[in-house]
């Protein structure tokens, strides 16, 4: 299993690479948001950046790449101009998002100079879910007055709660005529079924899945309960949604069933964030699971493959790669980070321990 950090300009590191070396590409790139204001975040990758990760790419080897719901669709029209097919969209659902949405009546009133009822006190550190929605800062908790308002205004905002992001699953063209001859040749085209699926709990579960059965039809298929044409001894068949300890928790209320396992996976821990870190603690705003990363490093990679992610972060892509057993090629502009990713990732089998 080898490791190699890269510190710069991502294309720039790209051009460093052997044409078809690697075999997946699992990366979190900038949505285009200026998100927090941060400088990395004002735009999404190039058709430039697409065109030298298609280069580097193995024909048939696989993208998973994170973007936002409002400008992703800007992101996957640069990674199919840069010449890569678009094969489906994988659905992370959590229950933490914090709604960014102007108050339109408590802003007209202030305007006009309008009186508001106090009503009682809020805090910022639940929503209705239960979900913590405080800023990623970790300065949540915060106390402050609801008030209400009766202009025509009243309960009016400008935004949606965020509990959703879209990740992208791409592949570079086969070269050769058949998946079997591409597979034969490359050890790239199709993804890991097998490895990802979902285990049955008992017995019981394992009868319910089978083709026909009462819970394999019906309303349960919504859920994803039906394992397909046939069952299979390993367990359901991999979906493309993921839920989130929050989200989770609901549908399971609405459902009555556990239906959320066959989608879940946990959120970032305060523990998981910092691991290792020293002097520098993981401020980075956008963190990802590790499990939520092995489960998608899982899907795409062959045995022994080499897995890149030119937008490191962090490093959690690194460390959900060394878990696995895969290589690991990170790249990464902001030195900060760079040292964060790296110090994480140079333990992460202190993160096995901890996920365990």
């Amino acid at each position: 299993m080898n490791r190699k950090l890269m510190l710069g300009d991502n294309i720039e590191s790209l051009k460093k690479l052997p044409e078809n070396s690697i075999d997946s590409i699992v990366t979190d790139p900038p949505y285009g948001l200026s998100f927090m204001n941060k400088k990395w975040d004002y735009d999404v990758p190039s058709v430039e950046f697409w065109k030298e990760a298609l280069r580097v790419l193995k024909p048939g080897g696989h993208v998973l790449s994170f973007g936002g719901t409002r400008t992703y669709h800007r992101m996957v029209v640069n990674m199919e101009d840069a010449g890569f097919e678009i094969r489906d969209q994988i659905m992370w659902i959590y229950g933490s998002g914090f709604p960014k949405s102007l108050n339109i009546g408590k802003s007209f009133d202030k305007k006009k100079g309008n009186e508001r009822e106090v009503i009682g006190p809020g805090n910022s550190g639940k929503d209705m879910t239960g979900g913590s929605y405080g800023n990623q800062s970790g300065k949540d908790n915060m106390t402050f007055e609801i008030t209400k308002g009766s202009s025509q205004y009243e309960g009016w905002g400008t935004a949606l709660k965020p509990a959703n992001e879209p990740i992208c699953l791409a592949r570079k063209p086969l070269s050769e005529k058949t998946i079997v001859d591409n597979v034969i040749k490359w050890g790239t085209g199709g993804i890991n079924v097998d490895g990802c699926r979902i285990e049955y709990i008992d017995e019981k579960d394992k009868e319910n899945a089978k083709p026909g059965s009462l819970n394999a039809t019906g309303n349960n298929s919504m859920f994803g309960l039906k394992s397909g044409n046939e069952q299979n001894e390993y367990g359901r068949f991999p979906a493309n949604i993921i839920f989130d300890e929050d989200s989770a928790e609901l549908l399971d209320k609405q459902s009555g069933i556990s239906a959320s396992r066959f989608f879940y996976m946990a959120k970032v821990s305060k523990k998981e964030r910092n691991l290792g870190l020293k002097e520098n603690k993981c401020d980075h705003p956008t963190l990802k699971p590790i499990n939520l990363m092995t489960y998608l490093c899982r899907l795409i990679t062959p045995s022994n493959g080499t897995i890149l992610d030119p937008f490191m972060g962090s490093g959690s892509t690194g460390i959900a790669a060394c878990l696995e057993g895969f290589n690991f090629i990170g790249m990464e502009l902001d030195e900060d980070y760079f040292k964060i990713a790296e110090a994480r990732i140079n333990i992460f089998e202190e993160y096995r321990k901890l996920l365990k």
